[in-house]
């Protein structure tokens, strides 16, 4: 069996799940089980903690609330301990009904709509869609059809506008809008998913309340299945309390959030448009003027436009095929579809599945210990709320090294596998392996000493690769460190006495770098369920790998194609997998996690940062024979890598004289560099940690690339040309080999394209020994050019966020300034002066312009669009910046006449972004890439 949806009624106690099996819609009910297990010495049900207790369970909801609150123990008189009280009733009925079932193949309907244009009142928004749905096209995926539904433009006769609408297959003009509607729902009766683009925010909400509108309340029933109405949910976005809503029974995904999540890739705009340029090849269909003249001037047009919006959302899901991952991610997991849009509750589910499995029943959440008023108990529609950090000292980072600026040539690099998961297998990290903490005192004192001495907070760990209180015991020195034990007892000995006690022959401890000890002689079901989703990804990716290996090798189309269907098959699976793996380190920092300990996120970050450092010096020791983390050999660390130069210590070396610096051989020789260093982790875990040589032997480096010259520039801020990437070679076929940067301007979304290609180019050419002066010749002819384009395609690309916010912020702050009645309210409160980023204030302008010039039919800024911010001289509207959509695909000619500051953006553009690249290189002058104006050149007298 394979489900869909499933809905909990809780007034009549009852799971009801919508599956898809063999194609068809079939309904399931099933009785809501409410179970809580309490602690009892004769249980025979076991915790996390191996403690034994007695399950209670339950059909009817008001019995089991009246059951769990009492929870006085007979014994004592005191609360007992409870457990699983807080599982969601649904989530458990899926695991216990289809935790074994296959994925369902689903009826995926892709959909795109298009609103009218009021002359008077502009676009309608999604909580008062005031203007017409003039057009919907949708794929349905299982039958391969594409359907379009065309409202009549005014300015058509019915028989002109048939006889446009008639040359698209499946296309249906309507001349009421109530009649649309409703056919709209009819075609998507069979569906078990919807899905657009940024339709959350816009498609769905305005459709919803569209109908409303016009058909009534009880027809936004058939958008769901179960009887259900659309629930309206608000969500937050850039500090803005939004409005959407969400479907029950038939799913909805917005398949730009899908692919913000999955997609490896961050780019430079998500507009569907650029998207699909970058994903199928495929565009948009360009057009003149306004989407209202197409509509009322060119409806054959407007029909396309329509129906490509819908075919390139189709076209991108069937190669990248994410919505297929979230269903196979969800029933891998006994999740809904709409949760594996979330992290923390799907990792928790994950955990909790997996634990289950090996027998043990897990902890209530401790917000539900530590506030139980009754039962708390999740719907289906509650999700794990994210935690509210601020405030709080965040765990320390990950070490992240100074490099040793400027080029370097040969650099290789080793990184571990997994750094975070690996930490946590090979210290048997998990809630109940924990024994003790150091106090850690003395380490906060320190660390709180630098921010008050002015060092930012994300650099007060700067150094320090353990807490201490470590140092003292793995030191063995005099000084007296506190532990707290988790059975209630406290101990305080001196670091050489702890050292004995934990380091001794017949200790079962191990210590982390942040003073946490966790016990070694049983294994911690948290790296054990890692341990088997690595196992689980492995077994798929072999089986990935062997079907398209089938697939290459036959010549049966009929076998190639199930050869194919089946590595697709197994391909999905193991990316299932590796999205647990990922999440599981962030979900584990989250209070809201049932799992949460924040001694485990401390205890894996400082001891990935101790392991870090030993694998640089002993990379450093392999080529200079010196044990030092900041050796001679070392060019930078990030993290989990190490990027070291053997080349430059020991090319000149006559020692070495007779060695020849191939690739090859280089390739040959930091290979045997990381395998040397490799070989050390067992014993250094051992002895600085204490862990058992297996486990210590988790920890893993490899040699992850090596490049012909980097170009490092400050943390997060490099470039290497590779030559070898994971044992490939990139430089065939006349390559150079491939680029990878990271940080720099030639990569930022707050680069013009045009910019970020040219440096690129001079990021090739400084990498390729390239003359310098060719080089300075390129910027001379990259600046005329640049010069010479219109003013507003010489801003800077911004993503404009809390826009609503400041503004409403501004009108406070100037509403105060205006009250002279009362005392000055901003200074009473204390509130900062407030500064609004140049591009938000831009943002705001070219909204007041369009509305000074009349102008209804641009596009608005909004928060999260995407803009290009120019600057202005000195003008009528006292503006010193204006910004403009990316979006707009037609700049109005108001705007275009605007006064630009074009000296001061090609600066900012130009000279910034260069200076950011080769500014640390000393013989670079970009005085000399500039051209002379006239009056430099000529001398009247």
């Amino acid at each position: 069996m394979s489900y869909v949806d499933a809905i909990f009624h809780r007034n009549r106690d009852e799971i009801e799940v919508v599956e898809r099996i063999e194609g068809k819609r079939v309904f399931q009910t099933y009785p809501a089980e409410h179970v809580f297990y309490y602690e009892h010495p004769a249980g025979a049900y076991k915790t996390l903690y191996g403690d034994p207790c007695k399950r209670m369970s339950f059909t009817d909801g008001r019995k089991f609330k009246r059951e769990l609150l009492r929870t006085t123990s007979p014994i004592d008189g005191k609360p007992r301990r409870v457990f699983e009280s807080d599982i969601n009733p649904i989530f458990r009925s899926l695991a216990t009904h289809y935790g074994t079932g296959e994925t369902p193949n689903l009826h995926i309907c892709y959909f795109d709509i298009e609103t009218d244009f009021n002359p008077d009142r502009g676009f309608a928004p999604t909580t008062d869609p005031f203007n017409a749905i003039t057009a919907i096209s949708v794929h349905l995926g299982w039958l391969n059809k594409l359907i379009t539904m065309v409202l009549c433009p005014p300015t058509y006769t019915v028989e002109q506008a048939k006889a446009l609408s008639d040359r698209f297959e499946n296309t249906t003009l309507f001349t009421d809008e109530k009649e649309l509607l409703k056919t709209f729902i009819d075609v998507i009766e069979d569906a078990d998913i919807l899905t657009g683009w940024n339709s959350e925010g816009f498609d769905i909400p305005y459709t919803v309340n569209r109908i409303i509108r016009i058909l009534g309340k009880d027809y936004t029933r058939d958008l769901c299945l179960f009887g259900q109405y659309p629930r309206e949910r608000e969500y937050e976005k850039f500090n803005r309390t939004l409005k959407t809503y969400d479907l029950v029974g038939r799913v909805h995904l917005d398949y730009l959030l899908l692919y913000q999540k999955h997609n490896t890739q961050q780019l430079h705009s998500y507009r569907l448009d650029y998207v699909g340029e970058i994903e199928v090849g495929e565009n948009k269909i360009p057009y003149e003027g306004t989407l209202d003249d197409l509509y009322k001037k060119d409806l054959f047009k407007f029909i396309e436009y329509n129906r490509q919006d819908t075919l390139l959302l189709y076209k991108i899901d069937k190669k990248k095929k994410f919505i297929e991952l979230a269903n196979q991610i969800a029933h891998a997991n006994c999740v809904l579809l709409k949760t594996t849009m979330g992290a923390v509750a799907l990792v928790e589910q994950a955990i909790i599945n997996e634990m289950h499995n090996m027998g043990f029943i897990v902890p209530d959440r401790k917000r539900t210990l530590i506030e139980r008023q009754g039962p708390v108990v999740l719907g289906d529609d509650d999700e794990l709320v994210e935690a509210d950090d601020e405030g709080r000292t965040p765990v320390v980072g990950a070490y992240v090294a100074k490099p040793v600026v400027g080029l370097h040539d040969h650099v290789g690099a080793c990184d571990i596998n997994s750094l975070y998961p690996s930490v946590i297998r090979a210290l048997n990290m998990s809630p109940e392996t924990i024994v003790g903490q150091f106090r850690s005192d003395e380490t906060m004192a320190l660390v709180a000493e630098r921010i008050a001495k002015g060092t930012p907070r994300a650099e007060a760990w700067e150094g320090l690769f353990y807490s201490l209180e470590f140092g003292h015991v793995f030191d063995r020195d005099g000084a007296t460190v506190t532990c707290d034990f988790e059975d209630g007892t406290v101990k305080t000995m001196s670091g050489r006495q702890w050292y004995d006690y934990i380091y001794g022959p017949n200790s079962n401890l191990c210590l982390t770098a942040n003073g946490t000890l966790f016990r070694t002689d049983k294994d911690g079901t948290i790296p054990l369920l890692l341990a088997k989703w690595y196992a689980d990804r492995k077994s798929m990716q072999k089986k990935e790998a062997n079907f398209k290996d089938l697939a290459s090798n036959e010549t049966d189309p009929a076998k190639k194609a199930e050869y194919l269907h089946l590595s697709g098959f197994w391909n999905q699976r193991q990316q299932a997998r590796k999205i647990l793996l990922n999440s599981l380190y962030g979900a584990l920092l989250n209070e809201g996690l049932r799992f949460y300990d924040e001694r485990l996120g401390q205890s894996v970050t400082l001891t990935g940062r101790s392991i870090v450092r030993h694998m640089n010096a002993a990379i450093n020791q392999e080529i200079t024979g010196t044990y030092d983390y900041l050796g001679e050999s070392i060019v930078y660390a990030d993290t989990d890598s190490c990027y070291f130069s053997a080349y430059e210590y020991l090319h000149k070396k006559p020692e070495h004289a007779d060695f020849e610096w191939s690739r090859d051989n280089i390739i040959m020789l930091y290979d045997a560099i990381a395998a040397n260093t490799n070989a050390t982790f067992p014993d250094f875990m051992r002895r600085t940690f204490n862990t058992t040589l297996e486990r210590g032997g988790v920890i893993a480096a490899g040699r992850e690339l090596v490049g012909s010259k980097g170009l490092f520039i400050k943390k997060k801020k490099y470039a290497l040309l590779l030559y070898d990437l994971d044992s490939r070679r990139l430089d065939i076929d006349n390559s150079p080999g491939k680029l990878k940067a990271m940080g720099l301007d030639l990569k930022r979304a707050d680069t013009p394209k045009k910019m970020q290609r040219f440096l690129e180019t001079i990021m090739m050419d400084l990498l390729t020994d390239v003359p310098k002066s060719h080089m300075y010749d390129q910027i001379r002819a990259f600046r005329r050019d640049f010069v010479a384009s219109p003013g507003w395609e010489k801003g800077t690309p911004k993503a404009v966020k809390a826009m609503t916010d400041y503004r409403d912020r501004a009108k406070r702050a100037d509403k105060a300034a205006r009250d002279f009645s009362g005392p000055d309210v901003t200074k009473a409160k204390g509130e900062k002066k407030l500064n609004i980023p140049w591009h938000v204030k831009a943002a705001m302008n070219w909204n007041e312009l369009c509305l000074i010039n009349g102008d209804k039919y641009s596009m608005r800024i909004g928060d999260g669009s995407k803009t290009v911010a120019c600057r202005l001289k000195p003008n009528v509207y006292k503006m010193d910046f204006v910004a403009y959509p990316i979006d707009e695909p037609h700049l109005p000619d108001w705007f275009k006449k605007l006064p630009f500051d074009d000296k001061s953006m090609e600066d900012k553009i130009i000279d910034a972004k260069l200076k950011n690249l080769v500014g640390v290189l000393p013989d670079w002058d970009l005085e000399q890439t500039k051209e002379k104006l006239a009056e430099d050149v000529f001398v009247f007298r």
